[in-house]
């Protein structure tokens, strides 16, 4: 049996608008010119800030940003290369000497925020509320903030350095190591070789035995590879929990919702919030187990296909129903969208050395974002194209910002991509008069929501004891295995059964290695979206333009700013608790269909 083509085969992406090629001279120019221009920075203002006027600091920020900018093209384009062929040794050996100069870059210029940081109240009093400085306005407020946070310039350059050869290169060795794995898995007679993706994609094979199989094998090889895999995961965590001491954070969590000024406080009502509404989880696969007709799921069934709605959409089909969702909501949108797919910025094959998953990339204001996709021609693809392709727009519309402010603050970062799903689903939904293919919508979407939510929601909580336990004493990989098999039970309740590899799928998560504590932004960003999309179906189209401003404002203000403009209160547990609603309903419309 060969795999079925689906004419995502010769989608490619042309990166020709960043480098022509890894021989391209440019790419010297700009790690040359990056360098000179950095030194002659820190001659210029090293030391001086203090005394400079808010006009000359307006105009230091620009030089900032006038020698980040083209590193910024260079190393989405490396990392673009390096995803599409995890295993060329050219790409990674460019991409390591992109990398070395960019952190030697970075460390001349560490100076500008810790010493901007350090002025005296006296000192900063002109620059606050200068209109020469309102583009940095956000910026300099939130750094003056975290300045507590800050070591001193040597301390931070030595951190750098030493993140080359450390959490770097631990996170690179991970994130080669599990490109590698390939799986030979028989099915229907044969024997086939696999990614990892294409394996995973099998959890929506109609056949249990076939599910179960593929997940069993996927996490084996994991397993396998616990002893490397286990020796990253503490390394990583020891290496965050040394630096959260360093830098006095009060607990390791600490250190994203600083980044994304969010307090703990909010972060830890999400979680409980969150985690109260496992019952729907749990409320929701007992109902999908009767529509499959099993006495109970496993949990390598829970993306099983409904036996009477398994689909497939070609490239093209789902670049039409993709297009033809944003239509429906607005035309800026749609022509937004369009334009990916125009100017040959989206990557679109499984191929087996590329990366696996999906991404939109985007580096400078003045340059349209690119997206890649592993599509494989399931319902769940369709969504991921308007996911990444609602990122691209949320892109787009920050594009009127400076560059400090152009990529959306993490937690909002969601945003636009799962208003996006909500949007194609909704648009599906009108047009669908096949019960049995609206049913299949409505567990799609749930299902969406679930592993963008509550799963995120589950690997945080996991982050959480998983870090305490590490900064205590270094823990096996059995130990963190259990620690993950509770936090399983306590999402899935009795809606499903646990079986023994699934123990192991902690170690199967890249953000959790790649960026610490980063996974809740899903979970924000989602139960944000939910309220949102309820306020758009109950305003219609005067909530646009609001939501338009809101994707508008990149990182220029805090996330209680950007969303007081579309009306959310991110701070009260009442304001998640009302975007749970919004999946209640869903439940309810798919109970009305099956009984």
């Amino acid at each position: 049996m060969t795999t079925q083509t689906t004419g995502a085969e010769s989608v490619r992406w042309d990166l020709h608008e960043l480098f022509s090629g890894l021989d391209d001279p440019k790419i010297n120019t700009v790690l040359d010119d990056s360098r000179a221009r950095a030194e002659a920075f820190v001659g210029k203002f090293k030391g001086l800030l203090g005394e400079l006027s808010p006009e000359a600091l307006a105009k230091a920020y620009e030089m900032l940003e006038s020698i980040t900018g083209p590193l910024y093209r260079l190393s989405q384009y490396i990392n673009l290369l390096y995803a599409v062929d995890t295993a060329d040794d050219k790409i990674k050996a460019m991409l390591a000497k992109v990398e070395q100069h960019a952190s030697t870059t970075s460390n001349l210029l560490v100076f500008f925020s810790l010493e901007l940081g350090q002025l005296s109240e006296e000192q900063f009093s002109k620059f606050d509320g200068a209109i020469a400085l309102s583009s940095f306005a956000y910026k300099i407020a939130k750094l003056r903030k975290n300045a507590r946070y800050n070591l001193s310039e040597k301390e931070e350059q030595i951190i750098n350095l030493k993140d080359l050869n450390g959490a770097n290169a631990h996170q690179k060795l991970y994130n080669e190591l599990v490109a590698s794995f390939s799986f030979e898995f028989e099915l229907d007679g044969e024997i086939q070789t696999l990614n990892g993706d294409q394996l995973r994609a099998l959890r929506q094979h109609p056949k249990p035995d076939v599910r179960q199989r593929a997940m069993q094998l996927f996490f084996s090889r994991y397993e396998d590879n616990s002893l490397v895999i286990n020796h990253l995961y503490n390394a990583l965590v020891k290496d965050h929990g040394i630096e959260v001491d360093l830098r006095g954070f009060d607990n390791p969590i600490s250190t994203m919702n600083t980044h994304n000024d969010l307090s703990d406080e909010a972060i830890q009502a999400l979680n409980d919030v969150t985690t109260e509404s496992y019952t729907l989880v749990n409320r929701y696969y007992k109902l999908k187990a009767k529509m499959l007709g099993l006495d109970k799921l496993t949990l390598a069934d829970i993306y099983a296909p409904l036996p009477e709605a398994s689909k497939f959409y070609s490239f093209e089909e789902a670049k039409k129903l993709v297009l033809d969702g944003f239509r429906s909501f607005d035309n800026a949108f749609y022509s937004m969208a369009k334009t990916m797919f125009d100017e040959n910025r989206i990557d679109a094959p499984v191929e087996p050395q590329k990366r696996g998953g999906a991404f939109c990339s985007s580096s400078t204001p003045d340059l349209n974002p690119y997206v890649l996709l592993n599509y494989t021609g399931k319902v769940r693809d369709v969504s991921t194209m308007a996911h990444e392709i609602g990122h691209a727009i949320h892109a787009m519309f920050s594009s009127d910002q400076k560059l400090m402010n152009y990529h959306s603050i993490l937690p909002l970062a969601e945003t636009a991509s799962i208003f996006s799903e909500m949007v194609l689903t909704d648009s599906l939904l009108k047009r669908e008069t096949d019960v049995a293919v609206k049913k299949s919508m409505l567990t799609g979407k749930l299902e969406d929501i679930f592993a963008s939510s509550h799963r995120q929601n589950m690997f945080s909580s996991f982050e959480v004891v998983s870090h305490a336990a590490i900064n205590d004493q270094l823990q096996s990989s059995g130990e963190l295995s259990e620690l993950y098999t509770i936090e399983l039970k306590k999402m899935f309740g009795d809606s499903v059964e646990f079986t023994p590899e699934y123990a192991w799928e902690w170690s199967s998560i890249p953000h959790i290695f790649n960026v610490p504590f980063y996974v809740y932004a899903y979970n924000f960003g989602n139960l944000l979206v939910l309220a949102l999309y309820q306020q758009y179906l109950d305003e219609g189209d005067s909530f646009k333009p609001k939501y338009k401003e809101f994707l508008s404002m990149g990182s220029s203000a805090s996330p209680a700013d950007i969303t007081r403009i579309v009306g959310a209160d991110i701070n009260h547990p009442d304001f998640w608790r009302k975007s749970l609603k919004y999946i209640e309903s869903l439940i309810d419309q798919l109970e009305e269909l099956v009984n």
